[in-house]
């Protein structure tokens, strides 16, 4: 009698595409028992309390994934609206509970896919826009105020490397963890095996970088004799173009998020040595000089 790993292993392999995850395995585990846990939701995001009614003649929940504003508000749809956002940014879980208070709950999601912090920052910040229009329409409709939870699901990896991106980040480790006890054991354990195998499956980072560590972490990192980041990246020029300049200029290297690699990045320009970044904070006097030692 065959295990979920052993077919895993032996016949289909697991499937890395994100809208498996956001549209099949994240739906079959928070919305088990007809939406009965749904309202755990709220112990990972600040969204108040959830009163969640999944009986279609009383219903306080529409749950979508893959959610096309767009191509959805058709025919006498349209009509509802009177402003309709423009673009196609929807995030990949779209969730409206209207009761106690109406929340309007966005999840981006990732899993295996690795993209850079700037171009995570760009697919937000153009969600942001259309929901932000969508919550208003929303509030007309229901003739009250609806509040945005716009949030970003990411395997704790990624959301280690990226940091900060302004709207509040959950981890899939704590979405298992938190509906471990009432998941379905299937998806559970799907969503388990996804997690334990995400080193081996997880997509190379976007461009050259292996991480994004803030320049006081990565330099302290250096000085202390980790060598598992020697080479950063920066755009216009690295080193000596403009960016890193006005990065020293204003001390904002300790707390931006540099591009950092564990392998040289030859034939371009935008790549540097940790050491020789330091070097160049020393010049500036950002840095102590190295202590001198004794003859």
């Amino acid at each position: 009698m065959p295990s979920l790993n052993e077919l895993l292993d032996h016949t289909l392999p697991l499937n890395r595409k994100e809208r498996y995850y956001t549209g099949t395995v994240l739906p079959a585990i928070v919305t088990s028992d007809n939406f009965a846990h749904l309202a755990r939701l709220a112990r990972l995001l600040p969204t108040g309390e959830l009163t969640i009614r999944a009986d279609p003649d009383d219903c306080t929940v529409l749950f979508f994934t893959e959610y096309g504003l767009s191509e959805s508000a058709i025919g006498p749809a349209a009509n509802r609206f009177d402003e309709l956002p423009a673009g196609k940014d929807t995030p990949d879980v779209v969730i409206l509970i209207t009761e106690p208070n109406p929340v309007l709950i966005a999840l981006e999601a990732k899993l295996y896919d690795r993209p850079s912090k700037p171009d995570l920052l760009k697919q937000l910040a153009a969600q942001s826009q259309l929901l932000t229009v969508l919550t208003r329409q929303l509030a007309k409709m229901l003739t009250r105020d609806v509040s945005l939870m716009h949030a970003a699901l990411l395997p704790e990896p990624l959301a280690a490397a990226v940091g900060d991106l302004g709207i509040p980040v959950i981890t899939w480790e704590a979405l298992r963890d938190l509906y471990r006890d009432v998941a379905p054991p299937y998806f559970a354990a799907i969503l388990r095996t996804a997690l334990e195998r995400y080193p081996q499956l997880v997509s190379k980072w976007a461009g050259y970088q292996d991480a994004e560590i803030a320049g006081a972490k990565l330099v302290q990192r250096y000085l202390d004799g980790d060598r598992t980041y020697p080479w950063m990246g920066r755009g216009e020029g690295g080193l000596f173009g403009p960016r890193v300049a006005n990065d020293i200029r204003t001390a904002g290297w300790r707390t931006h998020p540099y591009q950092c690699a564990k392998n040289e990045i030859t034939n371009n320009r935008n790549w540097f040595a940790v050491a020789d970044f330091i070097t160049k904070l020393r010049d500036a006097g950002q840095l102590p000089e190295p202590p001198q030692r004794k003859p």
